[in-house]
C-alpha cells in the first residue's frame, strides 16, 4: 500500500541524476507528437513544392496519352492489367519521394527532441495497458483532458486558416475550368502551398506548447519525495555495484587528466616498473614542475603515452620514488632534488639538439 509520501503533493525534491537515468531507460523523455508533425507536413510540403515540375507533366502526359488512346482501346485483362501497372508506376514515383522525406523527418525530429535517447522497454509489452479500470482511468485523467483541449484547439485553428484561403477563392473556380490544366493545376497548387504554410505555422505554435507542457509534466513525475530521496542516498552509499561504478569512473577521469598531461611532458623519470614522473621545463622557466605522476598501472600507462608521443624515457629510482612521495602535481621541484633533475633536463635537451646556456635548468 502506498504510504503518504508516495503521493504527488510531497514530490517536494528534485529528481537526482540517477533518477533521471532510470526514466530516459525506461524511454520517459519530453517529447511531442505535435513537433514530429510538424516537421513532417513540412518535409512533405517541401518535395511536392520542388518535385511538382516533373510530377504534374508526367501526370499531364499519362491523362492525354488515356484519352488519345480511348478510341483504340481494347479493354481485356492484359491491356487492363498494363495500364494498372503503369498508373502505379506513375503513382509511386510522385508518392516514394514524398514518403521517404517524411519518413526521415519523422525519425530526426523524434531522435532530436529525446537528445539520441533509444529505449528497448519502451518497446517491451506491458500487460497493465490492457487492464480495463488503467484505461477508463486515463479516460478521465488529466492528461486526457489536456490532449482534449489540444485536439479541439488545433482542430478549430486549421479550419479556420482552411476557410479563410479557400474562401477567397472560390468566386475564381468557375472561370478555371476555362484555362489549361497545366495552369489549374498550378494555380491550385500555389493556393494549396499557402493553406500548408499557414497551417504549419498554426501546428508550430501548437507544438511549442505542447512540448513545455510534456516536459513540465516530466519534471513533475521525475520529482522525488524526502523518503525516496533518503533511500536513494543510503542505497547508493552501501551498493557495491554502484560504488565499483563510482570508482570506476574516477579512475577513468583521473587517468585521463594524467595522460593529457604527460602529452605535454619534457621527460618522463621513472622507477622503470613502479613509478612513472613527467616533469616538464621550458626555456625561460624558473624550475622543472611536475606535470603528473603515477603507480603501477597508471605508470605504465604513463610510459606508453611517452613513447607514442616520442617523449624521452630516463630512469632513475631513487629520483622518482623522492618525487612521488615529496612533489604533489604542478608543483616546482625543490632545491634538494634540482641538481638531479637539470643534470636530466640537460640530458634530454642533448638528445635533441637544443643548446642551453649556464644557468639554464
Amino acid at each position: 500500500m502506498a504510504g503518504p509520501e508516495d503521493s504527488g503533493d510531497d514530490r517536494t525534491e528534485e529528481a537526482s541524476q540517477e533518477r533521471r537515468e532510470d526514466f530516459q531507460e525506461r524511454g520517459q523523455v519530453a517529447v511531442s507528437r505535435e513537433i514530429t508533425a510538424v516537421f513532417v507536413l513540412i518535409a512533405g510540403t517541401a518535395v511536392l513544392y520542388y518535385g511538382a515540375g516533373p510530377g504534374t507533366t508526367t501526370i499531364e502526359r499519362m491523362m492525354m496519352d488515356s484519352f488519345q488512346r480511348a478510341s483504340s482501346f481494347r479493354v481485356n485483362e492484359v491491356n487492363i492489367m498494363s495500364y494498372m501497372s503503369a498508373m502505379w508506376i506513375t503513382g509511386l514515383s510522385i508518392a516514394l519521394p514524398v514518403c521517404l522525406a517524411a519518413a526521415v523527418m519523422s525519425a530526426s525530429a523524434t531522435l532530436l527532441q529525446t537528445q539520441m535517447n533509444w529505449s528497448w522497454k519502451k518497446m517491451s509489452p506491458d500487460f497493465q495497458k490492457m487492464n480495463p479500470l488503467t484505461g477508463i482511468m486515463k479516460m478521465v485523467s488529466m492528461d486526457s483532458a489536456a490532449e482534449l483541449v489540444k485536439s479541439i484547439t488545433k482542430t478549430a485553428a486549421i479550419a479556420t486558416v482552411a476557410v479563410s484561403v479557400i474562401k477567397t477563392e472560390l468566386q475564381n473556380a468557375p472561370s478555371l475550368m476555362m484555362t489549361p490544366i497545366t495552369s489549374t493545376w498550378a494555380h491550385w497548387g500555389k493556393i494549396t502551398s499557402q493553406l500548408v504554410w499557414a497551417v504549419a505555422g498554426i501546428m508550430a505554435f501548437i507544438a511549442a506548447a505542447d512540448f513545455f507542457y510534456n516536459w513540465i509534466r516530466l519534471e513533475k513525475q521525475m520529482k522525488m519525495t524526502k523518503q525516496e530521496l533518503k533511500e536513494e542516498i543510503k542505497r547508493r552509499e552501501t551498493d557495491p555495484l554502484l560504488k565499483g561504478r563510482q570508482k570506476r569512473m574516477q579512475r577513468e577521469i583521473a587517468t585521463r587528466k594524467v595522460v593529457e598531461k604527460t602529452k605535454q611532458a619534457t621527460v618522463l623519470i621513472t622507477n622503470p616498473t613502479h613509478y612513472s614522473i613527467a616533469i616538464k621545463y621550458e626555456m625561460g622557466m624558473g624550475a622543472p614542475v611536475v606535470l603528473a605522476k603515477g603507480i603501477d598501472h597508471l605508470a605504465l600507462k604513463m610510459r606508453e603515452i611517452a613513447k607514442e608521443s616520442d617523449i624521452p624515457i630516463v630512469e632513475n629510482r631513487p629520483l622518482a620514488r623522492a618525487i612521488y612521495a615529496d612533489v604533489d602535481e604542478d608543483q616546482e621541484i625543490p632545491d634538494t632534488m634540482f641538481k638531479a633533475v637539470s643534470e636530466i633536463i640537460r640530458y634530454v635537451f642533448k638528445l635533441k639538439g637544443i643548446k642551453i646556456g649556464k644557468k639554464t635548468a
